[in-house]
C-alpha cells in the first residue's frame, strides 16, 4: 500500500460524522507536529477510518459500537456521529499513521 499523504508527526482523531451513502467522512482531529498542534477537520476516505479503528483496536483498546450515535431522517438518510472518547474511552494519539487515500479537504 503506497502513502499519500503524511503532514505530521502524531494525529489525535476526536470525533468523527458521515452520512450514510457518502463516500467521505468528516474528522475532527488534532495534527500534533514537533512544536506545534493544529486543531482541523480532515475530509478523509471510509476505508481510512476504517484504518484508523483498526489500528486503534490493534493497540489493545474495545471500539463500544453502543456510544455511536445515529440521527435517522424520515428520508431514509442517517447521520453516525461519534467522539473517540465515547468509543474506545478515552482519545488516542496514532504515531505513523499514513493515509492510503487522498484527503480531500483540510480545514484549520
Amino acid at each position: 500500500m503506497n502513502t499519500i499523504y503524511s503532514i505530521y508527526n502524531k494525529i489525535k482523531v476526536n470525533e468523527v460524522s458521515y452520512e450514510t451513502g457518502d463516500a467521505f467522512v468528516t474528522a475532527h482531529c488534532e495534527i500534533i507536529m514537533t512544536d506545534e498542534v493544529i486543531e482541523t477537520q480532515l475530509v478523509i476516505s471510509h476505508s481510512d477510518l476504517n484504518r484508523i479503528i483498526a489500528k486503534i483496536v490493534s493497540l489493545g483498546y474495545e471500539f463500544k459500537v453502543e456510544n455511536v450515535s445515529k440521527l435517522d431522517f424520515q428520508d431514509g438518510t442517517e447521520v453516525i456521529d461519534y467522539k473517540f472518547e465515547n468509543v474506545f474511552g478515552e482519545n488516542i494519539v496514532l504515531e505513523n499513521f499514513q493515509f492510503s487515500r487522498d484527503i480531500k479537504r483540510i480545514r484549520a
